[in-house]
């Protein structure tokens, strides 16, 4: 057995990929597999690797399209929801901690509000605690003035007998298919506490995705200014 050999072997332990060890030993991935082969030695798996080994895991944070951290969360927790035909639960981090600074389990009917509206900033001190959304909501639209567009505000005005339907307009749902709201979430964080803060841990694969430069401030600006100038448009749709 010549020295290569014996050094492949010592490196494969099930946790290096072919590709790793051949960098380690300078020599190529396909000697390395025909090594891992000829012995039987305990390869990494194919396909997706699991937890820290993939390349997209970070931490266990998820960000959903409305711009929420989700994170993994013990089985037995009664509020998280279990992951679609995958084990473990997932829950919203932002009510996770507020359950920690209580020290209690939230209630089904209670709402957690970050004070600085930004969804991914989710230090303790920056949630609040609402017994019911009816009380959140007149607390987070006050003195809000609500955009209507172009058509939105012609179905409001136009008078039509009530059996007339009248076109569904959702921005919202629009503007989060597109992946916008998680975009503008992150942005505004970024710009607010720094692109390269724990709290945006799990962010910057999307906007990779979206083909943002991040690598200023100028620049995030530039992503969120050119974010709001779409949405106008859709406004005056």
């Amino acid at each position: 057995m010549n020295d290569n050999t014996q050094k492949i072997i010592s490196l494969y332990d099930g946790s290096r990929s072919s590709t790793d060890i051949a960098d380690i030993v300078g020599l190529s991935p396909r000697y390395v597999r025909k090594v891992a082969t000829r012995h039987n030695l305990d390869r990494l798996r194919c396909g997706a690797q699991r937890g820290k080994k993939n390349h997209q895991f970070v931490a266990g944070r998820r960000i959903d399209r409305d711009g929420y951290v989700l994170i993994s969360v013990p089985v037995e927790h009664p509020h998280a929801r279990q992951r679609s035909q995958r084990k473990g639960k997932l829950m919203y981090e932002h009510r996770l901690i507020m359950e920690q600074k209580l020290g209690r389990y939230l209630m089904a009917n209670e709402v957690v509000h970050h004070i600085d509206e930004l969804k991914l900033h989710n230090h303790p001190m920056n949630l609040s605690l609402f017994p019911e959304n009816g009380e959140h909501l007149i607390s987070h639209v006050k003195g809000k003035k609500k955009k209507i567009s172009v058509r939105g505000l012609a179905n409001i005005k136009a008078k039509t007998a009530l059996s007339e339907d009248f076109e569904r307009i959702d921005i919202y749902r629009l503007r989060r298919a597109r992946g916008e709201i998680r975009l503008k979430e992150i942005l505004l964080a970024g710009l607010s506490l720094g692109i390269d803060s724990l709290y945006l841990s799990g962010t910057h694969l999307h906007l990779k995705k979206a083909g943002i430069d991040y690598s200023s401030r100028s620049k995030i600006e530039h992503a969120l200014d050119q974010l709001y100038q779409r949405w106008e448009a859709d406004l005056v749709r």
